[in-house]
């Protein structure tokens, strides 16, 4: 009676470990961020079969003493090897699956600036996208997610509903449907169009506590920082501020010495020379460690030639013209650029080319000065050359004012290399270090600190009109953030979808109708048409 009622406690405590097991190895699989509660939970239900094995030892040894008992466990073990194999490799897929990116221009792939900064998240990053569920634009949102969180584990995303979870959505304070929020360490950045530059400028956001000062130079003719006119900086201001920097204005005339706390000083299309003492200070700061960013239109270097000669940098007098330009449709006095150094600001833009509307040539001294360390940042083609300044601009007033007057009407300014030009490459722009010591309170992380210092032989390229265009935006992001020290950040931006239509000739239309849709399925049926038949025959 006694040995009766253990084989029956023995049984349901099977039973019970065996549920238990299940439930917990099926939380296990569903659960992203307490898993561990599911292994918690098998574990307890095989101690618990355990224990219903010991309680009811006499019968358990009896049952596989039995010669069908030890075939069945054989059967069994076969079929538990084989599910455990299949739960492996399930796992495995679900931790380490592998991604083949094979559209063109690999389009469905991070960029590498975006990759470079999920790999080195430092804490896990919690996106919530609040989607209706048939709300449009959902589902490219779920697929620029997903990216993401393949690219690094550190990186989860849920979708939220706000009309089923109001109370969610009033605490990260969405109002609007189509809003993702990261959170990270207690911090939240706020998506509106869930884009990969969008995404990936939120992140740089929420992995900067304190943001970086960038201060631009007026005072001397520079174009506006809020102004609406193509010649203006409003976009380069945003894109400086979208990477999580603060932007502002500095006269430095007026101001005894740069602020301690700029991480880059901008001086950006000046029309004025700098006044000597300006000129001091902003040497002052430099030498002490600071950073650098000068765009230098042809005709106006903002006196400051002799200062950067002293660096062994060489603003040229010239213009840069260039015949291939006008294989892109574009005047040779705009310059293509698709040649670049090995820097840290160019050294991920291969494939791409710039373009600048107008430039000088700027260059390196062939030796620089002990502790300086400097490249050519990007160079024109070989049909490219430079021509002084200002004899261009005297012969091709001319050349206009005779097209202007009927003389050659119907032909245009044939532009060609004269005795003295400078044939091409021609360098468009310069980064140079040196060691240096910090100022009190200068913000920057490099190691050991170092003046920084680039020249690119144009504004213009960096304007609101030819800022996206091209490499353009990369050039000059790249550059601010090396400046800043931010050397993480410096790679290629997102990528632009570009519709990619597919064209078939009539032969390939014909024979994409006719092998599919008639060739195939009657080959297929005189085949089975001829086994039935030779089976038939054969009987």
């Amino acid at each position: 009676m006694e040995g009766m009622r253990q084989h029956h406690v023995a049984k349901w405590l099977a039973l019970t470990g065996l549920l238990v097991m299940a439930c917990g190895g099926l939380f296990y699989a569903v659960s992203i961020s307490h898993g561990g509660w599911g292994l918690i939970g098998a574990g307890a239900g095989l101690a618990l079969v355990l224990l219903a094995a010991l309680a009811a030892r006499e019968s358990v040894a009896v049952f596989f003493g039995k010669r069908s008992a030890r075939l069945g466990m054989g059967s069994g073990v076969a079929i538990l090897a084989a599910l455990a194999l299949v739960m492996f490799l399930g796992a495995l897929g679900s931790r380490h699956h592998v991604r083949w990116d094979l559209s063109q221009g690999t389009m469905h792939t991070l960029s590498p600036q975006t990759v470079k900064i999920l790999k080195g998240l430092k804490e896990p990053v919690k996106a919530y996208a609040f989607f209706k569920d048939t709300q449009a634009g959902r589902m490219q949102a779920e697929q620029e997610l997903a990216k993401y969180s393949y690219a690094s584990r550190l990186f989860t995303y849920r979708f939220v509903s706000p009309d089923q979870e109001p109370g969610l959505a009033k605490a990260m304070k969405v109002r609007n449907y189509g809003t993702v929020v990261l959170v990270s360490g207690g911090r939240e950045e706020r998506v509106q169009l869930p884009e990969e530059q969008a995404l990936t400028n939120a992140l740089i956001r929420l992995g900067k506590k304190d943001k970086k000062r960038i201060y631009f130079l007026t005072g001397h003719g520079e174009p506006s920082l809020d102004g609406v006119g193509k010649e203006d900086f409003t976009s380069l201001r945003k894109a400086i501020e979208a990477s999580n920097y603060e932007v502002k204005s500095l006269m430095l005339v007026t101001s005894s010495q740069i602020p301690p706390d700029a991480a880059v000083v901008i001086l950006a299309g000046p029309q004025k020379a700098m006044m000597p003492q300006e000129i001091e200070r902003l040497s002052a700061y430099w030498d002490q460690g600071g950073s650098l960013l000068m765009l230098l239109d042809p005709g106006s270097d903002g006196g400051l030639k002799k200062w950067l000669a002293q660096k062994s940098v060489d603003l040229g007098n010239d213009l840069v013209i260039d015949q291939a330009s006008r294989l892109a449709g574009l005047s040779p006095l705009a310059p293509l650029a698709s040649q670049y150094g090995f820097h840290d600001i160019t050294k991920m833009m291969s494939g791409t080319f710039c373009f600048f509307p107008q430039a000088r040539s700027v260059s390196l001294a062939a030796k620089l000065p002990e502790g300086f360390k400097g490249e050519v940042l990007v160079k024109t083609s070989p049909d490219s050359w430079a021509t002084d300044y200002g004899s261009f601009l005297s012969w091709y007033k001319a050349q206009m004012d005779n097209l202007k007057q009927g003389k050659g009407e119907g032909q245009r300014v044939e532009l060609e290399p004269k005795e003295g030009d400078r044939k091409g490459p021609i360098g468009l722009g310069v980064a140079l270090d040196k060691e240096g010591k910090a100022p009190a309170g200068q913000a920057g992380d490099r190691a050991p600190n170092t003046s920084r210092l680039v020249v690119i032989g144009d504004a213009d390229f960096a304007n609101n009109e030819f800022l996206d265009l091209a490499g353009n935006h990369d050039l000059v992001m790249n550059s601010v953030s090396w400046l800043a020290a931010d050397e993480d950040l410096v790679a290629i931006r997102a990528k632009k979808r570009t519709s990619q239509p597919l064209l078939l000739q009539p032969v390939q239309d014909r024979l994409l109708f006719w092998i599919p849709l008639v060739v195939w399925p009657v080959i297929l049926a005189v085949v089975g048409a001829a086994v039935i038949f030779r089976r038939r025959r054969g009987r």
